[in-house]
């Protein structure tokens, strides 16, 4: 089976962002194109996919029209940047921008995903749902609300952890397949989203609720029972892909090293013009692929 990379590409910038010191070129910071290639290239030459899709957030969102405390606290923050902040933020989202609009397209990159209104979580379920059923399919995220989408073609990986999440590690980790993991979400609600579950239930008792391990005259029973309203509004909100979210042929990429080095000589990214990095990036993106297994695995 051909294998499928997807990238959570605003979660691995944001990884960079925060994990890397200051670069620049004429003034404007480029670490975070800086990083993120440099996963991107080693992510490819590890996994060798026959395909490899980036998946990035929208401004806007349509999560938030249908429930308008859908991530508040993390929005309202950005009102209390100071100067020096705003000026970080700007430039952060600059390199964001161009990494989607015009670095990736310049290297030959074919499967760059976008649609408004939506995040880039439910591009890759989409992807994942309709290419894990023939293929292999690697997620290159952090974010557990992915976790619905494991099945035995397809895992996640964490380049902070560097653990895969496969079928076996979601179990041993929560007792049960991933396959309930939106079942869960529905009930728990998720927190870092600011998605209301049901009152004082979280994963562990959803998990409990679900196994049937619940006492049925027990208080929290009955409140799961009596918010169907609640569970319904969550897994709107929780369950991937958002209703709407269109499905993707996949096309293949047209790298070339000559695009690569006009990148590098735009943005002084010399240390993408030497040698090694050439070859690194022949091999992974212009060549022939080799099969190889789950990073982080045993």
């Amino acid at each position: 089976m051909k294998t499928i990379l997807v990238l959570d590409c605003d979660g691995i910038c944001w990884t960079v962002f925060h994990a890397l010191p200051p670069l620049s070129h004429k003034e404007e910071g480029t670490a975070v194109i800086y990083g993120f290639l440099n996963h991107l290239f080693e992510l490819q030459d590890f996994y060798k996919a026959d395909r490899i899709v980036f998946a990035w957030d929208s401004i806007t969102s349509k999560r938030i029209e249908l429930f308008p405390e859908y991530k508040y606290k993390r929005r309202s923050k950005k009102t209390e940047y100071t100067d020096e902040e705003k000026l970080v933020n700007k430039d952060r989202a600059r390199q964001f921008d161009l990494l989607r609009n015009y670095i990736l397209p310049e290297l030959g990159f074919s499967n760059i995903l976008y649609e408004d209104g939506l995040e880039g979580d439910d591009i890759i379920a989409s992807v994942a749902q309709k290419y894990s059923k023939k293929h292999f399919v690697k997620i290159i995220a952090r974010d557990k609300d992915l976790y619905q989408l494991i099945n035995s073609n397809c895992t996640m990986f964490d380049i902070i952890t560097h653990q895969t999440i496969d079928e076996e590690v979601f179990f041993d980790r929560y007792g049960v397949y991933p396959d309930m993991w939106a079942d869960i979400k529905g009930i728990a609600g998720c927190t870092t989203d600011e998605v209301p579950g049901v009152r004082g239930i979280g994963e562990d008792r959803a998990i409990k609720y679900l196994l049937g391990d619940m006492k049925p005259t027990s208080v929290l029973y009955k409140r799961i029972q009596e918010s169907s309203d609640v569970i319904q509004l969550t897994r709107k909100l929780t369950v991937l892909p958002f209703e709407g979210t269109p499905t993707y042929k996949l096309k293949k990429d047209k790298c070339k090293v000559k695009y690569l080095k006009n990148i590098a000589k735009q943005f002084n990214l010399n240390s993408y013009l030497s040698r090694e990095r050439i070859h690194l990036f022949r091999r992974a993106f212009c060549g022939k692929k080799k099969k190889t297994r789950d990073k982080g695995s045993t």
